[in-house]
């Protein structure tokens, strides 16, 4: 689907950044930071999967996916949020 830009051993790359985000705000790391952990692991995961091959297709995929990442994240905030207020 669009969501999954690249997939490591059968795991969409922008879940597998959500998931890992997720557990480092629960670990204690502030939310303002969040975008920028997405990008920084979706980087680490994008040269992980295609570094052997192409690193800077890497790269731009990892970028891609820690910003997919991020775009979900907000959105299910603002729609959780508009929920909350309009309920």
């Amino acid at each position: 689907g669009w969501l999954t830009v690249f997939e490591l051993y059968g795991v969409g790359a922008v879940t597998l950044i959500i998931a890992l985000v997720e557990i480092a705000k629960k670990i204690g790391m502030p939310n303002r930071l969040s975008p920028i952990v997405a990008l920084g692991i979706g980087v680490i995961l994008g040269i992980v999967a295609y570094g052997n091959t192409d690193i800077l297709q890497g790269i731009i995929l990892g970028l891609a996916a820690g910003a997919s990442a991020v775009g979900v994240y907000s959105g299910t905030k603002n729609i959780k949020e508009g929920v909350t207020k309009n309920g």
